[in-house]
């Protein structure tokens, strides 16, 4: 009897070890477990935050390169011009830009609380010499018709945009009512045109651009400045015809061929550029676009003899980001500093 007790004591001893044994063995597992859930949600959540932290940290400039080339449709085309020591920008280097071209490109953007549209990211001097990418961007409907110039002093020549009444009203009264002016950068703008529109867009870039005369009244008429600091403006003959699709191929003045490849045909009346016209005529005449999507010289009309559509352009600070919104129409995109 006292072997079998005492063998039975010795199983129970050996139960007991086996049992602590496994135990010890779950608890040790529970904990490594535990362990290795706690640092991957811990590694996760510092990609996340990382992640979040990177993109909070990107310019609504940075957002917009990463569509070059139509990523994911957005119709945003890099475009590269040559450098060119008679222009004013791109002396010594090639300028590269980020336009939005075609019909319907995703550049539908909330500004001032209404509809603007992207035209594109540009190198742009903030009238100091420093140039930065920015965004640039227009209203997507006209804010009504007005003269380009209606002041006709016979001292001054009319179609000079840094004298325009046009100019004073974007920059004075207007401006008073924009409720995102903290979001406007105020950059250089050039003022060259030329005698005709019968001229292809990049050569209506270079001319736009142009240092000065080489004969007279070439690019700017009389003693016109070359170009104007501020911050609002008309849009440049050369982002119209940069808005147009490489189906486009003709002379500016027949762009009428064009409007269904072009998203900034307006289509409801004539339109106001920012280029002077160049050529000799009393007063001077400045640039705009038909209705019918062709572009003019204001031919036999002075600047302040007409009253057409006007749409403010403008360029964002360089630090503006992109907050929500995919650029479509029924999901702009928004904006933050």
């Amino acid at each position: 009897m006292k072997k079998i007790i005492s063998f039975l004591n010795t199983d129970i001893k050996i139960i007991n070890s086996y049992f602590l044994f496994t135990i010890v063995l779950i608890i040790l597992v529970c904990i490594g477990y535990s362990s290795y859930a706690l640092f991957s949600f811990t590694k996760t959540s510092n990609n996340v935050i990382e992640g979040t932290v990177g993109e909070l940290k990107k310019s609504g400039v940075d957002t917009l390169i990463k569509l070059t080339n139509n990523q994911n449709n957005s119709g945003l085309y890099t475009i590269t011009h040559p450098t060119d020591s008679t222009l004013q920008i791109g002396t010594n280097e090639f300028i590269t830009e980020y336009r939005y071209r075609g019909a319907s490109p995703k550049n539908y953007v909330t500004f001032n609380n209404e509809v603007w549209r992207i035209i594109g990211v540009f190198p742009t001097d903030d009238g100091t010499g420093k140039i930065e990418n920015r965004i640039k961007i227009i209203r997507n409907e006209s804010i009504g018709n007005y003269q380009w110039n209606s002041s006709k002093k016979s001292n001054e020549n009319w179609n000079n945009w840094s004298i325009a009444t046009l100019n004073k009203y974007f920059n004075t009264t207007y401006f008073e009512t924009v409720i995102d002016k903290l979001k406007i950068a105020t950059v250089k703008y050039y003022l060259g045109g030329y005698r005709t529109a019968s001229i292809m867009k990049d050569v209506m870039y270079q001319y736009e651009r142009k240092i000065k005369n080489t004969t007279s009244n070439e690019f700017y008429y009389g003693t016109n400045p070359n170009s104007w600091v501020g911050e609002i403006a008309l849009m440049y003959a050369s982002d119209y015809g940069y808005a147009a699709s490489d189906e486009c191929t003709n002379y500016m003045d027949r762009y009428h061929t064009c409007v269904s490849y072009n998203w900034l045909s307006y289509k409801v009346s004539d339109e106001w550029l920012l280029n002077q016209g160049s050529s000799s005529y009393v007063g001077g005449r400045a640039f705009y676009i038909y209705k019918q999507g062709y572009l003019e010289e204001n031919n036999n009309n002075d600047v302040s003899s007409r009253l057409m559509a006007v749409r403010p352009t403008l360029y964002l600070k360089s630090n503006i980001k992109i907050t929500g919104g995919d650029g479509t129409s029924s999901n702009p995109y928004t904006l933050g500093l």
